[in-house]
């Protein structure tokens, strides 16, 4: 018998969302998979047959299970995944940040003056300049920012700078004076507005109540927030995500929720939002239920806490670099109860932002308290768990609760951690190895845009400990590593539970919906110093080639 190879080439497509590759049924071969099946955890070819997984393991087996004519993509030396799912982003916010000033890895205040500079000469007098993603931390000056860094490079236009970690922002006097906040302005609740000790006057760094200026900038329009969410999923896509957990505000859920509509969405959008976004939503009669295979809702975001980078994470015990204080609580233990409360009325789960270990005990009493007046069993999480005390685990334990974590803050958080925790604090700090032994659930992401949105530099993290830029480091606490199969399945299976979906998505296998990410080459066979480098192939949702870059179609 004589087999006819045709060999069709598809050169460098970047996100095929407007015409995609004419495939409703093909066969992939020549690629190692990891299914994250624990059942059948590796296999050598898969069948795609529509939108689902038709079969899936030896080459053999799986050619008997195709049609002779079956179009096959022969990828050797790659590595199959299930989709991947960004657990913790802000979807529409990574486009934003693509179309605004972004000041991440900046390491001065001068060069990030240098940016406000450039912005202002293309920028009306009046008009908000927009950025986001600095960190004093990497900076040579070695100090936080003031009014005075922007007031004589932006007299006339409000600045607005948000830091990377999202909790406090650094703006000019402009702004200030836009927002009305003076000398006399008292705090927030959950808030704080940093004053010059002698004047009083404000520094220009404001601290968890960032609406105190927000509120003043023009907000997005919807064709502003559609093209964020189109230019956001271009960019997922590229990295080989096929699904992503995305907090954000009622307005982004409806741009998202448009193009849904349109047929433009071709990511998973797993979305959250406030409670008070769910109350506007009431009050407006907007129907946010009305869920598809690509957008759909299941819990409510409340906040215990602020960041570690802005010292207003929530701790037990003081900072060590600031003595008495003991960060800020954003939601006090009896409002996070009636937060949770709140979400189980309404059918939802909760997802509480917790960083410090005093927001964590405070988020998991919380949720204990609510469960003995809602004997219910949703699919709650805790997002960052950055520090944790380890008499606290059994919560976690006897209400399986999910430890949401972005493996990549290590890279950038490690050494500020030690100087703000002290090294014996930070053994509990993403110990992700104890939680993992202590059979709590795990779930991946990267905060993005916080950190970047790629899934390799999480993967690389938490098997390695250590900055993906800086690979000579020293692997910190390397007994808290993880291994690579963990750590795929981070970015998988888990996060299909949370959003509901184990039995569509998180692992391949027949049956499933067919959505995998495919690396240019195989984490197993290279050395770990080479991951970050590890490029994504193609990316397929639902049988769908949604991103592809030099793939061989051939005929069996």
């Amino acid at each position: 018998m004589i087999i006819l190879w045709l060999a069709i080439y598809i050169i460098d497509i970047d996100v095929n969302v407007e015409g995609k590759t004419d495939m409703t049924e093909f066969i992939i071969l020549s690629a190692k998979i990891f299914t994250g099946d624990p059942a059948n955890p590796m296999a050598e070819a898969v069948y795609i047959k529509g939108n689902q997984i038709a079969a899936v393991g030896t080459t053999i087996m799986v050619k008997k299970s195709a049609p002779c004519d079956v179009k096959v993509l022969d990828l050797p030396g790659c590595l199959i995944t299930p989709g991947l799912i960004e657990g913790h982003c802000h979807f529409t916010s990574i486009g934003v940040l693509l179309q605004n000033l972004n000041f991440r890895d900046i390491t001065s205040i001068s060069s990030c003056r240098q940016m406000v500079k450039q912005a202002v000469l293309k920028t009306k007098p009046g008009e908000w300049i927009i950025g986001r993603g600095w960190n004093e931390n990497l900076w040579e000056e070695n100090r936080e920012p003031v009014k005075q860094d922007l007031d004589d490079i932006a007299p006339d236009n409000p600045v607005y700078l948000t830091r990377v970690c999202g909790h406090s922002v650094w703006v000019n006097s402009k702004a200030l004076e836009i927002a009305d906040i003076t000398a006399r302005t008292q705090d927030s609740p959950g808030g704080k507005i940093d004053k010059d000790p002698v004047t009083c006057e404000p520094t220009g760094i404001i601290r968890e109540t960032l609406e105190l200026i927000s509120a003043h900038i023009p907000p997005k329009t919807k064709q502003q927030l559609r093209q964020a969410a189109l230019t956001a999923q271009k960019e997922v896509l590229r990295f080989g995500i096929t699904c992503v957990h995305s907090l954000e505000d009622l307005d982004s859920f409806k741009a998202v929720r448009e193009l849904d509509r349109d047929e433009e969405l071709k990511v998973r959008v797993y979305h959250s939002l406030h409670v008070e976004d769910i109350k506007e939503a009431e009050r407006e009669g907007f129907e946010i239920n009305q869920n598809s295979e690509h957008l759909w809702l299941g819990h409510v975001k409340l906040y215990a806490d602020g960041s570690l980078g802005a010292n207003t994470a929530l701790l037990h015990d003081p900072y060590d670099d600031q003595p008495g204080n003991l960060g800020l609580a954003f939601l006090d233990p009896e409002s996070l109860e009636a937060g949770v409360e709140f979400a189980y009325e309404r059918g939802y789960g909760v997802m509480i932002h917790a960083i410090g270990d005093k927001a964590v005990t405070n988020s998991l009493e919380s949720i204990a308290d609510a469960r003995k007046k809602y004997p219910c069993q949703p699919r709650d999480r805790i997002e960052h768990v950055q520090l944790f005390r380890p008499r606290d685990l059994q919560l976690f334990k006897d209400h399986n609760i999910t430890a949401s974590v972005q493996p990549v803050f290590l890279a950038t958080d490690r050494f500020s951690a030690e100087k703000k925790w002290g090294i014996e604090r930070c053994r509990n700090s993403y110990a992700w190895r104890t939680l993992m032994d202590k059979k709590i659930p795990l779930q991946f992401g990267s905060d993005a845009p916080v950190e970047p949105v790629n899934p390799v530099l999480g993967i690389f993290t938490a098997v390695e400990r250590k900055n993906y830029k800086y690979k000579t480091h020293d692997k910190w606490f390397p007994e808290q590593s993880l291994t690579l199969e963990e750590a795929i399945i981070g970015f998988t299976r888990q996060a299909a539970f949370t959003s509901g979906k184990e039995n569509e998505l998180g692992i391949i296998a027949p049956g499933k919906l067919a959505d995998l990410t495919i690396f240019n080459q195989d984490f197993f066979c290279i050395p770990k110093d080479q991951w970050p480098e590890i490029e994504v192939k193609m990316t397929i949702i639902n049988g769908e080639i949604v991103y592809e870059k030099s793939v061989i179609l051939k005929d069996l």
